[in-house]
């Protein structure tokens, strides 16, 4: 089998939905023109996010298999890496040999990657050559990566956000009663917000603790937005509400300041959405960083280096719960003894948006995983089991 062509299309921003404009703190939430704690600043998001949100890959071989794979919020450079630079390396070549194709990859853009849109280009190439793989062989991916070990992947509700305290507990609700043992919610502010941001951020967590109760494990994601001083001072305010974790407390290049955090909380501290490939996350492993690694298929190198991660993690002791839970990250959960869940983002009751069922990149997906009392079933059909929505991807497709 040999390569013949890569396409690739960018996609909108607005595939997302208005979810990115919601309150919550982010990385930038520091500069009052990006912050939206209030509710009253919705475009604060969509100004730094940039026009593309993701950009969707398409292998074509010449035994008319076409592999599907997509990269995450690398604007349109991720377009211009994959069809100036790594088409040239693998149009050609035979798509199975996905280990020496990613070594290529990776050396060829060193120069200029290592990290962000370069990786990411890679990740989502890497993805649609293991599709490729899977639908050659006539078997889903987690075959090829070792076999199921479940047929049911659990899955966290993450779409808890502070718009106002009725709705956050009514949805918190609906996520319990829809089966969901985990949910995840975001803080509003950061340490701009001073004493008055802390104690609103803790409102938060005694709002959803109070709707589900003790039995159901709640997270919070901070999204980069805190510094160590900060995240240890409302570690000690939340302490009482028994965090299943805390997220990206600081940015990723703070490696020090995640050891700190987990040092002093008596909760498990979270990152490494936002880091790239085996080396990035053997760091925050050897530092002893992170309780729980949650890489991102389509940042951290595609399937080929998320299994790397994932066994260096196993080997660590740390869990790995990946950000998002696209149909490749199903595969690589289903396949792993070390990957205890999924994260799911479901639409909330006192959302309307029409024929959409779930958020972010699905989208431009036709058979979004879709979870049933809070679990996801193992994809069963052959590859990456991801089918494009043509009219969705034309629709919000970006020149």
């Amino acid at each position: 089998m040999e390569i013949t062509d890569i396409n690739t299309t960018k996609v909108s921003t607005e595939s997302w939905g208005e979810f990115v404009e919601f309150p919550l703190v982010t990385v930038m939430s520091k500069y009052d023109e990006y912050n939206n704690a209030e509710g009253d600043n919705p475009q604060a998001r969509r100004k730094w996010m940039g026009p593309v949100g993701d950009v969707v890959v398409e292998v074509e071989t010449d035994e008319g298999i076409t592999g599907v794979g997509h990269g995450n919020w690398a604007s349109g450079a991720l377009a211009t890496i994959i069809d100036e630079t790594l088409s040239k390396l693998i149009v050609g070549e035979d798509p199975t040999n996905r280990t020496e194709l990613w070594d290529v990859m990776y050396r060829a853009t060193i120069p200029f990657g290592r990290r962000g849109a370069a990786i990411e280009a890679i990740s989502a190439v890497d993805i649609a050559l293991w599709d490729i793989a899977g639908k050659a062989a006539g078997k889903p991916v987690y075959e090829l990566l070792g076999g199921p070990v479940t047929e049911e992947i659990p899955c966290y509700a993450s779409n808890l956000h502070p718009v106002d305290h009725e709705k956050l507990a009514q949805e918190a609700i609906d996520y319990a009663e829809k089966g969901f043992d985990a949910m995840k919610l975001r803080f509003k502010h950061g340490p701009e917000a001073g004493r008055k941001g802390m104690i609103e951020n803790e409102k938060v967590v005694e709002t959803v603790r109070d709707a589900v109760g003790d039995e159901i494990d709640i997270a919070g994601d901070a999204y980069m937005g805190w510094t160590p001083r900060y995240a240890k001072r409302m570690a000690k305010r939340l302490e009482r509400y028994d965090l299943a974790w805390l997220e990206e407390p600081v940015i990723p290049d703070d490696i020090d300041g995640y050891a700190e955090i987990r040092e002093a909380a008596n909760f498990p501290i979270s990152g490494g959405e936002h880091e790239f490939t085996r080396w990035g996350h053997k760091e925050l492993l050897e530092r002893d960083a992170v309780d729980i690694l949650q890489p991102d298929v389509h940042r951290v190198g595609g399937l080929t280096e998320l299994v790397r991660v994932a066994d260096m993690a196993e080997a660590h002791g740390v869990p790995v719960i990946p950000h998002t839970g696209t149909n490749p990250t199903l595969h690589f959960i289903a396949a792993s003894t070390n990957a205890p869940m999924a994260e799911y983002f479901p639409i909330p009751e006192w959302y309307e948006e029409p024929d959409k069922e779930s958020t972010y990149a699905d989208a431009i997906y036709a058979n979004p995983p879709s979870p049933e009392n809070g679990t996801i079933p193992v994809p069963d059909t052959p590859g990456v089991g991801a089918e494009l929505n043509r009219e969705a991807l034309e629709h919000f497709s970006v020149e």
